[in-house]
């Protein structure tokens, strides 16, 4: 039996990030704009467009302080005005297209991305953000190329690299992975998220000296980043160690409560001690965060059906 539950683990590969596709990104958001990016195209007449600037800025200042308190669906509706005000500013379209990711609108969110993309051909940050989306939606090939496009733009966009290694794991090419990851090193030595990235390949490689190396490098460079202990802690579970697994996965969730890969790794080490009802609650949270894994092994275990 304790082979099954490690087989089963197995399927469960190493750094599945809280997990495009299921509740988080991989990584944050792009940069604030430019102030540059914040120009709108008003009327000819100039104190028209001062005045018209005045009020779009405004409506997105307002949408922002919206978004960083939670109040969402006033966010969008603040965005909505600046969009209503100049039909042409992208800044407005990526902000609305973040607060809809945030709604797990993905759809919307790609919409809006593509308009302020439209509108601003140059616009790294929107090429980056719709390929955070179109990895929250398990459609990893486009969030590879919006994410070439942004490295095309910006040569030195370390974030655009740690994202793309990502994608191209979840894509089983970890050589590449491993590449873009050295380059976002490279960029930033400091670079926490591209260590973890890095080690997340090394781990789909099963090169678990180098993985753990990696994200205790990430460690070093951020403790409280959540996923790196979750992914820590699957190393140690694929290699029985299992207290120690439960040490990193219980520090993950203090760090990162969303973090739907280290509710599941706690329900697989109650599994192999027997005791299924803590188990079946571990991977009740863990799927009802959207992390598939644990939907799937509920079903094994007979708690529901899909």
């Amino acid at each position: 039996m304790k082979r099954f539950w490690l087989i089963s683990a197995a399927l469960l590969v190493i750094g599945t990030v809280a997990c495009l596709g299921c509740t988080k990104p991989q990584e944050d958001r792009g940069s604030a704009p430019d102030a540059s990016q914040m120009d709108t195209t008003g009327g000819a007449d100039i104190a028209v467009k001062d005045s018209v600037t005045t009020s779009v800025e405004d409506a997105i200042k307002k949408g922002l302080d919206h978004r960083k308190n939670g109040e969402l669906d006033m966010a969008v509706e603040a965005f909505n005005k600046a969009i209503e005000l100049d039909p042409k500013n992208a800044v407005a379209y990526k902000d609305r297209g973040i607060t809809y990711g945030m709604q797990e609108e993905y759809d919307l969110e790609i919409e809006d991305y593509s308009k302020a993309i439209e509108l601003d051909p140059k616009y790294k940050v929107a090429y980056f953000d719709r390929g955070v989306a179109y990895g929250r939606k398990g459609e990893f090939d486009e969030a590879i190329e919006d994410y070439t496009k942004a490295i095309e733009i910006d040569p030195k966009y370390k974030k655009a690299y740690s994202n793309r290694a990502y994608a191209y794991t979840m894509g089983g090419e970890y050589d590449k992975s491993i590449q873009d990851c050295n380059k976002a090193i490279e960029l930033d030595a400091n670079y926490a998220r591209a260590y973890v990235n890095r080690g997340t390949a090394y781990g789909r490689k099963q090169e678990l000296d180098l993985a753990i190396k990696d994200i205790e490098k990430a460690i070093e460079l951020d403790p409280k980043l959540g996923v790196a202990y979750g992914n820590r802690g699957f190393i140690h579970f694929t290699q029985e160690r299992y207290d120690l697994a439960l040490e990193d996965y219980n520090k993950a969730i203090s760090l990162d409560p969303s973090l739907g890969m280290a509710y599941h790794g706690i329900g697989m080490i109650y599994l192999q001690r027997g005791d299924k009802d803590i188990a079946a609650n571990q991977l009740y949270s863990a799927c009802g965060m959207g992390y598939k894994p644990s939907c799937d092994q509920l079903v094994e275990l007979g708690e529901f059906k899909l």
